[in-house]
């Protein structure tokens, strides 16, 4: 069984794939979501994160900007109901390499409420391990942006850390009023990113440039941040998950203003839709 560390009013509880759940505004027009987030546990756990702590942090600081999170670990019954979701977060871990990863016909299937969700246009957010995940599922890196290759990549020892914006980049709105982040976590480098990807954050080794926050397409964003609750205590570091969220929820918005004028109304813009 999933766990759960909802509310007993959360908004995925008993409902069925096919229930469409409307975004809301707040006061200043920013689109409240429900979304969940799956949390690193069994097959993507792993014995260096605390998945569940990190993904009740993120969820605390979304609950408190007015979003509904539900918090599932990650089993393949945990994403039974991801079409009722607005938003997907996924921070989970790359598991026991010496595993194996043999198939499993629930996870598969599990793969493909990801698939489906991402094929329909609706935003995914990946977090920390988020590059080195589903390891048995060879589509992920190319839905994520990027992965995390064995043997390649790697980080210098966790210590406080700053993130510039890509100069490029830097009028993005993930990037409003993050001039730049400074956050007690790792700085992952040498991923293999995706050339189609657009980087927001790097930091620098020596004389290399990293990036450690990117956007793949119009509904996902990889954010390497997150390595314990320590990281969210950062000022700058919640500023950038929040407006990575409030992005990725106006999906709609940004979908319809590409097709023209006349395609934008209140109603394109709602989930279902």
């Amino acid at each position: 069984m999933s766990t759960s560390y909802a509310s007993p009013g959360s908004p995925f509880a008993g409902e069925p794939p096919s229930v469409i759940l409307w975004l809301t505004q707040d006061q200043e027009g920013s689109l409240m979501g429900h979304i969940l987030v799956l949390s690193g546990a069994g097959r993507y756990g792993d014995g260096i994160h605390d998945f569940d702590a990190t993904s009740e942090a993120v969820s605390q600081i979304l609950t408190e900007r007015g979003h509904q999170v539900e918090v599932r670990r990650s089993e393949p019954e945990a994403l039974d109901h991801l079409a009722g979701a607005d938003l997907l977060i996924v921070n989970t871990g790359g598991g026991d390499p010496e595993e194996g990863w043999d198939y499993i016909p629930e996870w598969s299937r599990a793969h493909n409420e990801i698939l489906e969700h991402h094929e329909a246009g609706k935003p995914v957010l990946g977090l920390h391990t988020a590059c080195n995940t589903f390891c048995d599922w060879d589509l992920w890196p190319s839905i994520l942006g990027g992965k995390w290759v064995l043997g390649v990549s790697g980080h210098p020892e966790r210590s406080y850390a700053v993130f510039e914006p890509m100069p490029e980049a830097a009028d993005h709105p993930i990037l409003r009023g993050v001039e730049q982040v400074v956050v007690y976590d790792e700085r992952y480098s040498d991923l293999d990113v995706n050339p189609l990807a657009t980087p927001l954050l790097f930091h620098e080794t020596g004389e290399e440039f990293h990036p450690m926050c990117w956007v793949m397409g119009n509904s996902v964003v990889y954010d390497g941040l997150g390595h314990s609750p320590r990281s969210y205590y950062s000022a700058s570091r919640r500023q950038l998950l929040c407006n990575e969220v409030s992005w990725l929820l106006n999906w709609k918005r940004r979908e319809a203003a590409a097709e023209g004028p006349a395609q934008v109304s209140p109603e394109s813009t709602q989930p279902g839709r």
